[in-house]
C-alpha cells in the first residue's frame, strides 16, 4: 500500500512528488528523505493547505496518545529541519506565532490528489487515532478502489 502525493507542474515549478509510506521527497532527479515525524507533518500541512495547522492538532496526529512533554519542542524541530531539507523545492513552511503552521500556498503548485490517496490518508488518520472500526471499512474501500482501472481510479 503507497500513498504518493503528486503536485502537477505549473509555471516553471519542477517535478516533485511526496511518497508518504516511504517518507521521501521526489524532486526534480533526486530524493529527499524525510524522518517519520517529518514525514507525517508535510502530509498534513500538504492536506490541510491552505489552512493552518494548529501545533495541537500536529502533535496529535504525530504523537497520537503517546504524547511526550517535550511533544511541542519535538514538532518545532521537525519543522526546522523539514524546512531546511525542501529548501530547494522552493516550498516553504511558515510559522503562524501561538496558533501553528501552513504551507506558504504562494510558493506551491496544485496538487492532484487522487480518491485512493484521500481514502490512505483517512485510513492513517482513522489508525492513528485507534478507529479500528473505521479503519476496517476504510481497508475495504481501498481494496475497491485500487481493483478499479487506473484510469477510473482517480
Amino acid at each position: 500500500m503507497r500513498a504518493r502525493l503528486k503536485l502537477v507542474d505549473c509555471v516553471s515549478r519542477p517535478r516533485f512528488e511526496f511518497d508518504y509510506n516511504r517518507n521521501v521527497v521526489y524532486f526534480e532527479s533526486s530524493q529527499i528523505r524525510l524522518s517519520p515525524h517529518e514525514a507525517d507533518i508535510l502530509h498534513l500541512l500538504l492536506l490541510n493547505r491552505p489552512r493552518v495547522v494548529p501545533l495541537g492538532v500536529l502533535i496529535e496526529q504525530v504523537y497520537g496518545a503517546t504524547e511526550p512533554e517535550t511533544a511541542p519542542v519535538s514538532i518545532r524541530v521537525a519543522v526546522h529541519s523539514l524546512r531546511k531539507k525542501l529548501a530547494e523545492t522552493g516550498i516553504r513552511i511558515r510559522a503562524i506565532a501561538r496558533v501553528g503552521y501552513e504551507i506558504d500556498v504562494d510558493n506551491l503548485p496544485e496538487m492532484s490528489l487522487g480518491l485512493k490517496n484521500k481514502i490512505l490518508s483517512a485510513l492513517n488518520v482513522a489508525k492513528a487515532a485507534g478507529e479500528s472500526e473505521v479503519a476496517d471499512r476504510l481497508q475495504a474501500v481501498l481494496q475497491i478502489v485500487e481493483s478499479r482501472p487506473a484510469d477510473a481510479a482517480q
